[in-house]
């Protein structure tokens, strides 16, 4: 089902009451039919997989298209997106009866490449991220019960693969890249305590430390800025690490709470738990306020299932992507498209001021839909000027 329009969907700009700050708005973009999400881009465009044909297929949601069922070769019995870049290219693995389960990308027309198996005696190798230049990352496993080594790896077409180091124990989990190609994710001690880390370009492995409560914290994405988000022991705490100040738990409603996305600007996205078995998607803003997505929409309109084993995403350009369900389209579940920012759709840097950096944002997306303020599709010459005519505080 393709994305309405942003000026003829209904736009909730509502506000509310936050934990601590001030007060965000969100606007409704639209929706599509179920499907799992992992990674959005700034144009809007999602890797993920749903059900195609009864198989599990790896898709690219394309705004204005839809679902698009990405290439596999004859005989697939699986396959996964999970990362995208700039340009829409797709990480992630197919299960196929000869090949195996490997790494596997996408082209941003939707070919595919299998990626040759990673040296060593790996029966299981996803990609998790890929870069503007094409660098791809993931890691390696035995896919076995009980102890199960796992190695994370960094792969290039003209180099290969670079198996990355642990911190000494037999587990390396890769979950996200930069631009730059620093990876994050979390790798084990040998005496079994796992941290989150940062595997720098030259391969070098950081060990981020403990945060305040927990001695074990694991890495779920990166910004460019090099700022880590995730979570702890248990899914107990969400967490964020900006250089220069290490660790900081987010707030929460005192349970669990993950935090699984940031963007370019600090924002960050995830889930936390309001009540047993209750858990409602949040974000939280550039200084760390915590905003519950079911205080921003309209109640007898959306609702939110709980279940978020299901990833969610979030891209440079503050769209959220959530699973859902709308009842003006029959209440059946539905990935739901919103907008979160400060009260003025022009901060694209959701830094509360239309300025330089909304300006450089916007430039950047020329041509795109990644700045599109009037709802035509693109970014051009009217969304320039609405941004001008918003410069200064948003009040």
């Amino acid at each position: 089902m393709s994305l309405p329009p942003r000026a003829a969907v209904v736009a909730l700009f509502m506000t509310a009451p936050v934990l601590a700050g001030g007060t965000v708005t969100v606007q409704y973009l639209g929706h599509f039919p179920p499907a799992v999400t992992q990674r959005i881009n700034a144009a809007g465009q999602i890797a993920g997989d749903f059900q195609y044909q009864s198989i599990t297929r790896a898709m690219r949601y394309d705004p204005g298209v839809g679902r698009v069922p990405l290439d596999v070769p004859a005989g697939t019995t699986q396959s996964i997106g999970i990362g995208i870049n700039a340009a829409g290219a797709v990480a992630g693995r197919i299960s196929h009866p000869t090949l195996g389960t490997v790494g596997a990308t996408w082209s941003p027309t939707g070919a595919i490449t299998t990626l040759p198996a990673p040296p060593g005696a790996w029966s299981y190798s996803t990609a998790v991220a890929i870069n503007d230049v094409g660098t791809v990352t993931g890691f390696a496993t035995l896919a076995q019960v009980g102890a199960d080594p796992q190695r994370a790896w960094r792969y290039t077409v003209k180099g290969g693969y670079q198996m990355l180091p642990s911190l000494g124990g037999i587990a390396s989990v890769l979950r996200d890249m930069d631009s730059a190609g620093r990876a994050v994710g979390h790798s084990e001690y040998a005496s079994g305590l796992f941290r989150a880390v940062i595997w720098q370009v030259d391969g070098t492995v950081t060990d981020l430390g403990p945060v305040a409560g927990s001695t074990q914290t694991f890495g779920l994405a990166m910004n460019d800025s090099g700022v880590v988000v995730g979570t702890t022991t248990a899914n107990a705490n969400a967490i964020v690490h900006r250089p220069g100040l290490g660790w900081q738990v987010l707030p929460d409603f005192g349970l669990k709470a993950v935090a699984y996305d940031v963007n370019a600007s600090g924002w960050i996205l995830g889930w936390a738990d309001a009540a047993p078995f209750e858990t409602h998607p949040v974000v939280w803003d550039p200084s760390g306020a915590m905003h519950d997505l079911f205080d921003l929409v309209d109640p007898a309109r959306f609702y939110f299932p709980g279940d978020f084993s299901i990833p969610i995403a979030l891209s440079d350009t503050n769209v959220i992507a959530v699973y859902g369900m709308d009842f003006t389209v029959s209440g059946d579940p539905r990935v739901l498209l919103f907008r979160v920012g400060f009260p003025c759709p022009a901060d694209l840097d959701g830094d509360g001021t239309v300025g330089p950096g909304d300006l450089t944002t916007l430039l950047g997306g020329w041509g795109t839909a990644a700045a599109d303020l009037d709802g035509d599709g693109t970014t051009g010459p009217s969304d320039l000027a609405a941004l001008l005519g918003s410069w200064g505080s948003c009040g």
